[in-house]
């Protein structure tokens, strides 16, 4: 029966008498050895190995050579190539003398556990090595018998030696920051004392590095034993190397409250400082200044010189402002100066200050140019008691300095508070007004001087809006100029014109050219051209029937684009003039350059010409240097007879204005005019 239990065993057993000569194995140590009980049986570990040499290799284990009673670990290198790892007992038997009498072996299979046991091994050391390289230390605190370990992360993540086995918790707390030690034990012992409060406790600190140097710490733990007064009694923290993140929050944080190019506070900072300085009865001056025509520096020099000189215009301000006020940098070419206001006469003075500092000769590089501000003035409590407040007032008076002729300065008034008031409401309102449907256009006539009939029209826009009203295109069209709405607008008016002239034809009514302004956005894009072509083709429109119209000031702004872009319209058919010629400051050498073939006279000139003689010279110089270039002349404005009669007489070709008509809707237009072709004026010979 002891035979029949042994041989079912899965791991082998083996019997030896006292001269190690076996006298028993199981089934499972035949398999071990890949040898039968009668090859085994009967002999002794040498022999078996003897009588089976040919299979030229160990047959017979080492784990079966033991003698001694007890229990080790062995490895065996198998027959078949695999190596197993056994747990070997050996247990010697005696006889009723107390003489050696055999010895039992047995050796249970332990392989899996070994390997689990590796495996952990290398877990543990990844771990750790995963623990230095993240820069993560933990940490366990044995509170009642004040023991306390660390893994070795925790000390090599600021270049200290790991400590093996319990280390010196106390050694540890004084490596913390002297700013931030009180800190720190406050936390620990609010959660050592406490009865109710939470079980956990975070912070971040300063903590010494092996090189003298300071880093920023994270620190988070969570009690994991209560004992029996349910106070805190083991304790499993964590720390993190954070100074990195610390000092990228830092600059981050440094960044949103100061401007990069600059090292100026921006505005959010400002805005801080504003309410930290307030204080009853005190009296302080918001100065917005806004840099005229810096972009011209930009487009002409470039960026780098652009930014050389912000920094140089910052510079200035900090040495006005010195310790008496604050300077940020609000972006682009804008700043904001704080400055006290208890002395107005003293603050104008400063102001003034600013303004001829900021309007001296720069010297970049090797160029030499001017460059002037615009600024705004508001005052606290006077004008406002918030910031934002005294901003928007103060960027009020800004663009009131601005339109009054720039290089000047404007404290706040009530009445730039309606006109900004407005300017944001039209703003608001102009976002939605294409949308909406709320624009159309008005057609004015343009009649000849010699036929009396009507040759053409100008296309205007118009807007209505349902809670405003009609609101005046000079009003309108700056916003629109201002928000970059006039691309859209601009395309608007010219597919809207191509749709009314294919209504027209449609309608079996001959039309005549009609005339759109192109705003200086629109001109400045280099697709312009095929644009126009597109919406010509899209309504199958001649392009004879539309006129396209460019101030002086435009044409003149950058010649040499100008003359490019004439130049397709012309190959495309499609006829231009210049719009308020003698406005503007033309170079005649360009002039002729440019293929348009009308310059149409500014009304100013008009308006004035039968009481002032010098008009009355320029609109004649004006006609007769279109006829020296070939081209046509018209004049707008004409609201008179005499008007009328003077143009005549001086050889103007065409004229446009409320003599004739004002502008009117497209119905009207085509049965008041397109529809007659009657003469519409006579003039005196």
């Amino acid at each position: 029966q002891l035979t029949s239990s042994l041989d079912t065993l899965s791991d082998p057993i083996w019997i030896k008498d006292k001269d190690q000569v076996y006298v028993y194995c199981n089934p499972a140590f035949e398999k071990l050895i890949s040898l039968s009980k009668p090859e085994i049986i009967g002999y002794n570990d040498e022999e078996i190995q003897s009588l089976h040499v040919q299979l030229n290799q160990q047959i017979i284990p080492t784990i079966t050579a033991n003698q001694e009673t007890g229990t080790t670990e062995e490895y065996v290198s198998l027959p078949y190539g695999n190596v197993d790892y056994f747990q070997v007992s050996i247990a010697r038997t005696y006889d009723m003398n107390d003489q050696f009498f055999s010895s039992v072996g047995y050796a249970q299979k332990i392989t899996p556990f070994k390997e689990r046991e590796s495996e952990l091994v290398d877990a543990e050391i990844r771990v750790n090595e995963a623990l230095k390289l993240t820069k993560v230390g933990i940490w366990e605190w044995d509170i009642n018998k004040d023991i306390w370990f660390a893994t070795p992360s925790y000390f090599t993540m600021l270049g200290y030696a790991p400590v093996e086995g319990m280390a010196d918790r106390k050694a540890e707390l004084e490596k913390i920051h002297p700013e931030d030690r009180h800190h720190v034990l406050d936390t620990i012992n609010s959660i050592l004392t406490s009865k109710t409060g939470p079980n956990y406790y975070k912070y971040q600190a300063r903590i010494k590095h092996v090189d003298g140097n300071y880093r920023w710490i994270g620190v988070r733990c969570i009690v994991t034993e209560f004992d029996q007064e349910d106070k805190p009694a083991r304790m499993l923290g964590v720390r993190i190397d954070i100074d990195e993140i610390q000092k990228a929050h830092d600059q981050v944080e440094w960044l949103a409250h100061h401007d990069s190019l600059t090292k100026l506070p921006n505005r959010a900072a400002l805005n801080k400082t504003f309410h930290q300085i307030i204080k009853p009865n005190t009296k302080i001056a918001l100065l917005f200044i806004d840099l005229d025509h810096f972009k011209n520096v930009n487009d002409t020099l470039g960026h780098t010189i652009g930014d050389q000189l912000l920094l140089t215009v910052a510079d200035r301000m900090r040495a006005l402002v010195d310790n008496l006020g604050y300077v940020a940098r609000q972006g682009g070419d804008e700043f904001i100066i704080l400055l006290p206001a208890e002395n107005e006469e003293y603050l104008i003075e400063k102001t003034c200050a600013i303004k001829d500092a900021l309007s001296a000769r720069y010297n970049i590089d090797d160029h030499q140019f001017f460059i002037t501000p615009s600024i705004g003035v508001s005052l606290y409590p006077r004008n406002g008691e918030d910031f934002d407040t005294l901003y928007l007032q103060a960027d009020a008076a800004m663009y009131h300095a601005k339109h009054s002729g720039r290089n000047r300065y404007a404290f706040f008034t009530e009445e730039m508070q309606a006109i900004s008031t407005r300017a944001l409401t039209l703003g608001n309102a102009l976002h939605d007004a294409l949308e909406r449907k709320e624009f159309s256009l008005h057609y004015q006539p343009q009649v000849s001087l010699i036929t009396g009939k009507i040759i053409g029209a100008e296309a205007l826009i118009r807007w209505h809006n349902q809670e405003l009203g009609h609101i005046s295109p000079a009003e309108f069209i700056p916003l629109a100029e201002e928000s970059g709405q006039i691309l859209a607008i601009g395309e608007w008016v010219l597919r809207e014109t191509a749709r009314q002239l294919k209504q027209w034809l449609d309608e079996g009514v001959a039309p005549v050219r009609i005339a759109v302004n192109l705003s200086y956005a629109q001109f400045q894009a280099d697709d312009l051209p095929a644009i126009v072509a597109g919406i010509l083709n899209e309504y199958a429109i001649p392009a004879e029937y539309l006129e396209l119209e460019l101030t002086e000031r435009i044409a003149t702004k950058d010649p040499e684009h100008t003359i490019t872009i004439l130049e397709s319209f012309q190959q495309l058919g499609i006829r231009t003039s210049i719009d308020d010629f003698g406005t503007g400051y033309s170079s005649l050498s360009y002039l002729q350059k440019f293929p348009v073939y009308k310059l149409k006279i500014d009304q100013s000139f008009i308006r004035n010409m039968t009481t002032n003689t010098n008009d009355q010279v320029i609109v004649g110089t004006i006609i007769l240097l279109a006829q020296q270039l070939g081209m046509t002349t018209i004049a707008e404005g004409v609201e008179t007879k005499a008007q009328l009669d003077m143009i005549n007489n001086i050889g103007c070709d065409d004229i446009q204005g409320y003599y004739i008509s004002r502008p009117i809707p497209a119905d009207e237009f085509k049965t008041s005019y397109l529809e007659k072709k009657q003469r519409l004026i006579t003039v005196d010979d």
